[in-house]
This record gives C-alpha cells, structure tokens and sequence, in this order.
C-alpha cells in the first residue's frame, strides 16, 4: 500500500514538473533574477530542442541573464506581451 502511495505521488509530481507552466508580464515582474535565469534557461532547452528535430531556425546564443535583462527592458518600454514571446523575438535567425 505505501509503495502505491509513493509511486502515485511521484508520477503527479512528475507530471507536475513536465506541465508547462506559463508566466505573463505581472508574473514576470515577480520574478526573482535567480528565477527569471532558470525560465530563460528553460525556453532556450526548448529552443535547442526543436533546432535538433529540424523544426527552429532561430538560435539563442546569449547567456540567459542577457535575454532576462532585455525581456526586463522591454517591459520598461511598454511591452505588453508575455515574455516567450518577446524571446522568440530576441533570437537570431540562421
């Protein structure tokens, strides 16, 4: 019976971690920078993903912190839209 309990739990936090978890311009600005690292970091994984399946032209050579500093930056200037999409805009087109 424990072994059943704990194999349930690891599978909701499993699929709990592979949820995509989408963050707008207020969540964002929450955001720590140790944070806002570590989301970057995880769309540029999803980025290098789809360049090996042959399915993205865009390449995301900069450091994460970088693109968290201009996704900062472009919510200074306005920006309204949700920061996957200001970072699909950032990368470099091959």
């Amino acid at each position: 019976m424990v072994a059943a309990v704990a194999r349930t739990l690891f599978l909701l936090a499993l699929v709990a971690a592979c949820a995509q978890n989408r963050v707008d311009r207020t969540r964002w600005q929450e955001m720590s920078p140790p944070e806002k690292r570590i989301y970057v970091q995880s769309m540029i994984g999803h980025e290098e993903a789809k360049a090996h399946k042959g399915g993205n032209e865009r390449r995301y050579p900069l450091a994460a912190d970088e693109y968290a500093r201009r996704i900062d930056a472009a919510y200074a200037r306005g920006e309204r839209r949700n920061p996957e999409q200001i970072f699909e805009d950032l990368g470099a087109i091959h």
